[in-house]
């Protein structure tokens, strides 16, 4: 139980599995698919808008220390 070949062909059929019932799933509710793309797409965006917001503070803090180091000088 413990070959690496009894584990890649349970991990494969696991993950086969898996994708099937998703298709599966997709074929018995196509409206579900068409509510989760733009749920998708809205998160992404976000997710970016956030990641700029802190890039934005950390280089203002960058930049604040900067000037907080010349100004010790």
């Amino acid at each position: 139980m413990n070959s690496p070949l009894t584990m890649e062909l349970l991990v494969g059929g696991a993950s086969s599995l898996g994708v099937t019932s998703a298709v599966v799933y997709l074929f018995k509710n196509p409206s579900k698919l068409g509510e989760w793309w733009p749920k998708l797409q809205a998160s992404w965006y976000d997710a970016r808008a956030e990641a700029e917001k802190a890039k934005q503070a950390y280089e203002a803090l960058v930049s604040a220390r900067t000037e907080i180091e010349e100004l010790e000088r």
